[in-house]
């Protein structure tokens, strides 16, 4: 070993209870040290050498974990699934079909337990697969508006179980921070009907959603429901560039109701997703979102095309 200029040769005693390290030359037997000597063997060290790299640089690096979003084809419906990266999970409505294909999509990755549920607002096409949830999985919290939806019998079964079997119910308000992974992720509600309410208008049940602002490393997803334009406008005006994202869930399935241009041009998404059914009778997307999509230079995934699309923000 070369410590300085001293070069000092070693002999390694491994003891029954250890290493023993004595200089080359010491009569170890008559120091009575080796009563348990199971092995003796000399060992020169010539020289220790600084590492030319960093000592950090010699550590293996760990990533942090992914978020991961999943823009689920359910038909005419919406229905998204995120993974935190603290390993919960969200859903974010079920679609229109209490049995398929949001129970294909959560059989296929063993997916037993949901510890978030959010239901953007009382339409059947974004309430129905929950029913299946609620009856075949452990939910360990249900987000839900105030609104109801007058005569609509389906969502008022739906709220009646999840009381019945005791989920944890919360109906957040605008500028609400969620804590589903505090210090890591970002969930901020932008909109939501906190107050109780009745409506059978589709607009007003369809501005009801919860909107959603999903942000991990400086990447982020806003979650829209149904909303229409003039809800966009109430948003652009009381958040503007706060709206900002990368991803955008398009609202009410590319109708020509929502996505005007001022909205698209305050969010600036890079990618949308459009959650719509193959040969819908409404016609949607309409041809109107889709150039306002162009026009912000958006890259466009339909589920009606294109089928479940997974989204990922790296925790690097």
């Amino acid at each position: 070993m070369v410590i300085g200029n001293i070069k000092t040769l070693f002999t390694t005693a491994i003891l029954s209870s250890g290493l023993l390290f004595s200089p080359s030359g010491t009569n170890l037997f008559a120091a009575g040290l080796l009563d348990s000597l199971t092995k003796l063997a000399p060992i020169e060290i010539t020289a220790v050498t600084a590492p030319s790299a960093p000592v950090s640089a010699l550590i293996p690096f760990k990533s942090a974990p992914a978020l991961k979003a999943y823009f689920v084809s359910v038909g005419q419906g919406d229905c998204e699934y995120i993974e935190l990266p603290n390993g919960k999970n969200v859903l974010i409505d079920g679609g229109p079909n209490p049995t398929a294909p949001l129970v294909q999509f959560l059989s296929q990755r063993n997916i037993t337990k949901i510890d978030y549920v959010v239901l953007t607002h009382p339409h059947l096409d974004h309430y129905s697969g929950l029913e299946y949830v609620f009856s075949h999985l452990q939910v360990g919290n249900f987000y839900d508006t105030r609104e109801d939806n007058t005569g609509a019998s389906g969502i008022k079964a739906l709220r009646a179980k999840i009381t019945a079997i005791g989920v944890n119910v919360v109906y957040p308000a605008a500028g609400d921070n969620l804590d589903w992974d505090p210090g890591e992720v970002q969930v901020k509600v932008l909109n939501s009907c906190s107050t109780p309410g009745e409506s059978n208008s589709g607009t007003v049940l369809n501005n009801c959603s919860i909107v959603l602002k999903v942000s991990y490393h400086n990447t982020s997803i806003l979650y829209t429901g149904d909303i229409e334009s003039d809800m966009e406008t109430t948003l652009v005006s009381a958040y503007g560039s706060q709206l900002q994202a990368d991803v955008l869930k398009i609202g009410h399935h590319g109708s020509n109701t929502a996505s005007s241009a001022a909205f698209l041009n305050t969010v600036k998404p890079k990618t949308a997703y459009i959650e719509v059914g193959a040969g819908n009778i409404f016609a949607f997307p309409a041809q109107t979102t889709l150039s306002n999509l162009q026009a912000v230079g958006a890259t466009v995934y339909r589920s009606d095309l294109s089928g479940t699309q997974e989204y990922t923000i790296s925790g690097d």
